[in-house]
């Protein structure tokens, strides 16, 4: 009996971490999010949501524009790294402003590296 609920406890535990894990950052939805504060309006947007609604919009235009193969939108991928760019320093964030290049560049470098501050691109 008490091996029949330990199973049941470690099964029970590793469902619920399954399902509450974050998604792995994707590289694709970073770029976006550079596309939808660079191209689409020189700030981040001021909710998660509209920033969401800009991420996808991004998307749903490379998907009916030129890409060869379509990325499937996902909610959770995206809010990754709407996160990763909303927890950017203040200087990350004005060096990723400069250019969809640097921001690509901040993002994927990530807000806990600190060479990444620099001014000099």
């Amino acid at each position: 009996m008490k091996k029949l609920f330990l199973v049941v406890v470690v099964v029970v535990g590793l469902a619920v971490w399954w399902f509450k894990r974050t998604p792995p950052r994707d590289p694709h939805y970073d770029a976006a999010a550079c596309v939808a504060v660079d191209v689409m309006g020189k700030a981040a947007p001021d909710t998660d949501s509209a920033f969401l609604n800009k991420i996808r919009t991004v998307i749903d235009n490379e998907n009916s524009d030129y890409s060869v193969s379509k990325v499937k939108f996902s909610e959770s991928v995206a809010m990754v790294s709407i996160k990763r760019y909303q927890s950017l320093s203040s200087g990350q964030k004005a060096i990723a402003g400069q250019n969809l290049d640097s921001c690509i560049n901040v993002m994927a470098a990530g807000p806990s590296d600190k060479a990444n501050q620099q001014t000099n691109l």
